[in-house]
């Protein structure tokens, strides 16, 4: 499943100039680990999840690129970090969710993509309630060429995108620049799945690259089950560090998931409150 090139136009086309840098850290372009986070909130300061994803990372050599579609017109308002000189903040409108945003991040920044180990996350979990230290060891030492934390044969086969690991600067290689270069924004939830998190993964292995998730799907859930859903208990206790947003939005769509802030807060001693709420400014 390539990425189509109809009529509609990419999500870099869509947004053009409209996006702009907001903070520029000055290592970005030489760096060899570089995490792109797409962000999406209604207020400017960002949640205790962002900020300890954010602090984690640079505190792990990562050098950061926020790619915001914040709605709200101020700057982003972080708490203190390891190297606050060394965020880049990009804000664009909302477009394109998070591929659309991650999208823009590289085209805003292209020396990204020759970097040796590249993240892209979004901001769609709860915590990091533990050290992400062993977790981002084993991305830099995967022999794979793209790492994520879990994966899925849910739809189809792929690494789910919430968390995807690039290895050895293969985001440069054409098919990977042709795949970003065309993102589209999509508004139906089942098209950006199968267009953009499933057709990255078909397109990764039709192309010959190696796939590696750190939590096997089945070692969590059985063949076509979501683990960070259905999963999210025995994720938890094997020492993954993270709950889905959507469990403490609507704990129905989980088996037991009224029972998540009881277990996290066992687990890590964390009240998931304190992680999802926005800061106040």
């Amino acid at each position: 499943m390539t990425p189509a090139t109809g009529p509609r136009r990419s999500v870099r086309r869509q947004v053009g100039g409209r996006w702009t840098f907001e903070r520029q850290g000055g290592a970005v372009a030489s760096a060899k680990r570089v995490a792109v986070l797409a962000h999406w909130s209604r207020q400017p300061s960002v949640t205790r999840s962002v900020a300890e994803l954010v602090s984690q990372l640079q505190a792990n050599d990562f050098e950061v690129v926020v790619v915001s579609s914040c709605e709200a017109p101020g700057p982003l308002v972080f708490p203190e970090l390891p190297a606050p000189d060394r965020l880049t903040v990009v804000r664009k409108p909302n477009l394109g969710y998070d591929f659309g945003s991650w999208s823009i991040g590289l085209a805003a920044v292209p020396e990204i993509l020759g970097a040796d180990r590249v993240l892209l996350l979004n901001d769609s979990m709860a915590g990091p309630f533990a050290p992400l230290g062993p977790l981002l060891g084993e991305f830099s030492a995967t022999r794979a060429d793209v790492w994520g934390l879990t994966d899925t044969y849910q739809f189809g086969y792929h690494l789910q995108s919430y968390c995807l690991g690039f290895a050895g600067g293969m985001l440069a290689e054409r098919p990977l620049r042709r795949f970003w270069a065309h993102i589209r924004h999509e508004t139906d939830k089942d098209q950006i799945i199968h267009r953009n998190e499933i057709g990255l993964s078909v397109l990764l292995r039709q192309e010959g690259y190696s796939l590696a998730p750190a939590f096997p799907h089945e070692t969590v859930v059985g063949s076509g089950e979501n683990p960070v859903i259905i999963g999210w208990r025995t994720l938890l206790l094997q020492g993954f560090p993270f709950l889905k947003r959507e469990i403490i939005r609507d704990p129905d769509v989980a088996p037991g998931g009224q029972l998540a802030p009881q277990v996290v807060r066992e687990l890590f001693g964390a009240e998931l409150t304190d992680w999802v709420e926005d800061r106040a400014s």
